[in-house]
């Protein structure tokens, strides 16, 4: 009698919570930068205050974006081996010296613009271009990785991008809304700003349908996985918290009630859930189904990773209250002592 013996095995996820706070920190300060260079190297009058600040920030979310990395990996000085092993075929290679060099020129560019230095304009440029690196590969990073039909696509890298710069100025809304002082709305400009937003917001729409409609026509792989997300086990993060709470709800705040600074922040606190909960839904179900078999992929997230994720965020917040008193400290100059510190902090 033959006798087959089939074993289907549950995996783990090698992309977990970690990975997902890089993913989204990482496209927060991209998107963060290039917001405070259009304010501070092209003089974009909507930003020309916040410029400074969205720098700040900018440097404030990298450090705990690199760190989460670097916990991930479990043993943190592996990462040498990325710098000392370059791949010109590594996408990971790649992204280990964006990330580098993207973070040293946000240094450089911040201490510069605090000091209303003029070669600010040299380094923001070129931080433009590696803020955009930058943004880009948070999607690169998986868009190249084989065996994931959601994450298989040209669409995923832009999309990335875009969301990132919603991230950002979702966050300059909500700090429009806590720290009022620090980041002043100018009626007179906050226009630029407002429709900027709102033609992120729909672009970023259009992108994920996009997205789902060329999945769908890939064959049943791929009209499994959006199944998944529209009425399977992904149905509840990504059309009830994804799109509904954290997309569509801030755009209609934005379209009709944008005369309220509160609800411009309350739609910004929303758009931050949303690109996080985008972030998730794509890292997460393009693993979850498996490839063979039919027992879905886990998520290995013990109590210790997220107690990391947490405190990550909270130096987030620190470092953007810190960062400006350091540089006060190291110039020993009065916060009131140069006219363009003194309106974006």
């Amino acid at each position: 009698m033959n006798l087959t013996v089939v074993y289907d095995v549950q995996h783990i996820m090698p992309f977990g919570p970690l990975v997902i706070l890089y993913l989204f920190l990482a496209g927060l300060s991209a998107g963060l930068f290039l917001l405070s260079a259009l304010g501070e190297v092209w003089c974009w009058k909507p930003m020309r205050h916040l410029s400074i600040p969205a720098g700040i920030m900018a440097l404030a979310t990298i450090i705990p974006g690199g760190l989460s990395l670097l916990l991930d990996l479990g043993q943190p000085l592996r990462a040498i081996h990325l710098f000392l092993s370059f791949s010109p075929l590594s996408v990971m290679s790649w992204g280990s010296y964006i990330l580098l060099i993207y973070s040293i020129i946000a240094v450089v560019f911040v201490w510069l613009a605090w000091r209303n230095d003029p070669r600010k304009k040299v380094w923001g440029k070129a931080g433009v271009v590696a803020s955009l690196a930058l943004g880009m590969y948070t999607g690169v990073l998986i868009a190249v990785a084989p065996g994931h039909p959601l994450w298989n696509s040209a669409v995923i890298p832009v999309l990335f991008l875009v969301s990132g710069l919603v991230a950002a100025l979702s966050l300059i809304n909500m700090a429009q809304v806590l720290q009022p002082r620090h980041f002043p709305v100018l009626d007179a400009n906050e226009g630029g700003l407002h429709s900027l937003k709102v033609a992120l917001v729909v672009l970023e729409l259009v992108l994920i349908a996009v997205h789902l409609v060329i999945l769908g026509l890939l064959g049943s792989t791929g009209s499994e996985i959006v199944s998944h997300l529209l009425t399977g086990g992904r149905q509840f993060s990504f059309l009830g918290i994804q799109i509904v709470l954290g997309t569509v709800f801030p755009l209609f705040i934005l379209l009709f009630a944008h005369a309220s600074q509160l609800a411009v922040g309350a739609a910004g606190f929303l758009s931050l859930m949303g690109v996080m909960a985008l972030r998730y839904n794509i890292v997460v179900a393009g693993q979850e189904l498996p490839v063979q078999g039919v027992l879905p992929h886990l998520m290995e997230a013990d109590r210790l990773i997220w107690i990391y994720m947490g405190l990550l965020l909270i130096m987030a917040v620190l470092l953007m209250h810190f960062i400006p008193v350091l540089m006060e400290r190291i110039c020993r100059l009065p916060h009131a002592g140069d006219s363009d510190v003194e309106e974006g902090i």
